[in-house]
């Protein structure tokens, strides 16, 4: 008897890895060519660039999923509270990397899908649950994202340019979408599960107790969350002085969290959306060449994509491997 769903494991690193890397390459072509890019400048200022610096970006990198680790963590344990014991920090942290390896190799950011499929079977919980768990960090993340946005906003449209405020438009506008379905969420109680099924109306129940049950302790996650995004920004910054390029803080803080808005594209991992997107800011926004764009724009996605992929499939394949649990998930 087969325990648990049929193995997604051929699914995941096979026909989505090879679809993500065809259109890795297609936009690489893409920016090269839609900004008249010098690819040997380019080249050169990659391979001039600071070994110790990007070795250290990577590292920071990582620690975000420490930081989201321990915040989902929290966020669980009030959701869940005595019917089970809390996972650790560093479980949390893996399937949270597994959940963003998901997402830049499958359409439709079906990573945090994954991450919830994969607690479910390995820790025996309900998925409706842990699904209102991460809908709630969402909301955390579109809040972290509006609030940097306003400090940093300000700073950069002093010279009077607007072009800054669309992305505060389309934030705020997320945020206020994400506040109104959890205020139904919230408001709707037991009325809505009337009208439904019974077995979906309990789906729901448990799913409006992930969400509503995840705000307990907001100023510890709060504090979590906000490092994560913190340390996405320093991620950044030490890339562009790497390169050499100077950016000044600010617009580094505006380029990454324009960067995450630009990875809700539902292509695996924003491919396309965010080379050309970032790419198209740095040149508007600041007076750096085509050529030092694209450098600045290929090492950080050779962080934040690539890198993910790789140790991605590494975490994946042991966990496979080395866990039971994880195998039943898988």
């Amino acid at each position: 008897m087969q325990n648990g769903p049929p193995s997604i494991r051929r699914r995941v690193v096979s026909l989505p890895t090879l679809v993500s890397l065809a259109l890795a390459a297609a936009f690489l072509v893409f920016l090269l060519t839609r900004f008249d890019v010098d690819l040997g400048a380019s080249w050169q200022q990659v391979k001039g660039s600071n070994p110790w610096y990007l070795a250290l970006a990577g590292v920071v990198h990582y620690t975000t999923f420490v930081f989201r680790g321990a915040r989902w963590r929290l966020l669980l344990h009030n959701a869940e509270g005595r019917a089970q014991a809390p996972p650790g920090v560093l479980y949390c942290s893996q399937l949270v990397l597994l959940g963003w390896f998901a997402n830049s190799v499958a359409w439709f950011r079906l990573g945090d899908a994954y991450r919830a499929y994969v607690y479910r079977y390995e820790r025996r919980a309900s998925f409706s649950r842990t699904i209102g768990t991460i809908l709630s960090e969402r909301v955390l993340d579109t809040l972290n994202v509006v609030l940097l946005l306003a400090v940093s906003v300000p700073f950069l449209a002093a010279g009077g340019s607007r072009f800054y405020w669309p992305v505060v438009g389309a934030s705020a506008a997320l945020l206020g979408a994400l506040a109104l379905a959890l205020a139904l969420i919230f408001f709707s109680g037991s009325r809505l599960t009337r009208w439904l099924p019974g077995w979906l109306a309990e789906g729901y129940l448990r799913f409006r107790q992930g969400v509503v049950g995840s705000f307990g302790q907001l100023p510890l996650v709060a504090l979590w969350g906000m490092l994560g995004w913190l340390a996405e920004i320093h991620r950044l910054y030490l890339v562009a002085a790497a390169l050499g390029v100077d950016l000044s803080f600010p617009l580094i803080v505006f380029i990454t969290l324009a960067n995450s808005l630009l990875t809700l594209v539902p292509t695996p991992g924003g491919i396309g959306a965010v080379e050309s997107g970032v790419a198209g800011l740095l040149l508007r926004l600041s007076s750096q060449s085509a050529s030092s764009a694209a450098a600045l724009v290929l090492l950080d996605r050779s962080i934040t994509y690539l890198s993910v992929i790789v140790v991605g499939s590494v975490l994946f394949i042991i966990r496979q491997a080395y866990f039971p649990g994880a195998k039943r998930a898988g």
